[in-house]
């Protein structure tokens, strides 16, 4: 969704996959391990992420556990800031 709101706000027209690998690249989201895409302790303290935990059933009845990273409000402000100082 960020992604669409910087193209919509004609800041840079960039996908999500390219959004995400800027924000490994820049420090924002762990780039490797069990933390991957997950906030680091950077992006943790300006508090620009929150983490969605969801729990998945699995058919074989085993359970999983997914966490997704999503931009707070805080942290749209943040990036459409970080990005209109690149254009």
């Amino acid at each position: 969704e960020m992604a669409k709101l910087l193209a919509k706000n004609g800041l840079q027209d960039i996908g999500q996959n390219r959004f995400f690998s800027w924000l490994r690249g820049n420090g924002y989201l762990h780039k490797t391990g069990t933390q991957y895409n997950l906030p680091t302790q950077k992006s943790t303290e300006l508090k620009i992420f929150e983490v969605k935990t969801r729990t998945i059933a699995n058919p074989d009845g085993s359970v999983r556990i997914t966490k997704t990273p999503k931009i707070t409000v805080k942290g749209q402000m943040y990036f459409l800031s970080k990005f209109k100082e690149v254009v």
